[in-house]
């Protein structure tokens, strides 16, 4: 029987997968744009006559061997790896600039969710590196890549879907977990503001696990400044 997953340190909680879900979909728009004009930009004028001579040869029984189509079919394919590099440098630059500059995607934004690490804290350059690479190194392998690339979209799934704490690969990787920012928390402009979340003013609460895992500043607009003599000896654990 497999063993129930541990909960993550610091008092962090996962939430439901449907938000994950829903902030992969708008994800998956945002990314779609850029890549159809790369796309568009590398292969549309070989697709383009490829597309034409096939429609012009429907009826050729000998058109797989024909020295054009061949020639055709090889320019189209000649231009695959080139779509995919560009393509994976795409998604990387916008996941790892997103998780760095806002602690989130455009669709986790929209949802009103947040990556942090674990203990609470935002995401550093190498947990932002780590947490990407699932997303765009598979389909970089060769002859396999797109099969590993599918695995992980379609396993990633169900293992966020079933976990107790909604952690997908990419934040067991990245030792991040996906939560939500408080809906009495700091306005609607910083949440859409490209800057990093800012650090409060006073020092977060003691001990940290009190934030249930959002980031530092993120928590409810009225808690009181923690400092000496704020709280009460009945507080102090």
């Amino acid at each position: 029987m497999l063993a129930r997953p541990a909960p993550p340190p610091a008092g962090a909680r996962g939430l439901p997968a449907a938000e994950r879900l829903a902030a992969a979909v708008v994800d998956f728009g945002v990314l779609a744009v850029p890549q159809v004009i790369v796309a568009i930009a590398i292969a549309g004028h070989q697709f383009s006559r490829y597309a034409s001579f096939v429609a012009n040869h429907s009826k050729d029984t000998h058109l797989a061997t024909n020295p054009t189509f061949v020639k055709l079919a090889a320019s189209v394919n000649a231009t695959i790896p080139r779509f995919l590099l560009v393509s994976e440098a795409i998604t990387a630059v916008y996941l790892i600039g997103m998780y760095l500059a806002t602690g989130a995607t455009l669709g986790k934004l929209v949802m009103g969710l947040r990556i942090t690490r674990v203990d609470g804290s935002p995401m550093t350059p190498r947990d932002a590196v780590l947490r990407s690479l699932v997303f765009w190194v598979p389909l970089l392998i060769p002859a396999i890549g797109l099969w590993l690339w599918l695995a992980q979209y379609i396993g990633g799934t169900l293992v966020v879907l079933f976990r107790p704490d909604h952690r997908g690969p990419e934040d067991l990787l990245g030792r991040t977990i996906v939560v939500r920012k408080e809906s009495q928390g700091r306005s609607l402009a910083e949440l859409f503001s490209p800057a990093r979340p800012g650090t409060p003013t006073f020092p977060p609460p003691s001990p940290p696990a009190a934030r249930g895992g959002h980031l530092p500043g993120w928590g409810p607009a009225d808690e009181p400044p923690a400092g000496p003599g704020a709280g009460k000896p009945e507080d102090i654990p």
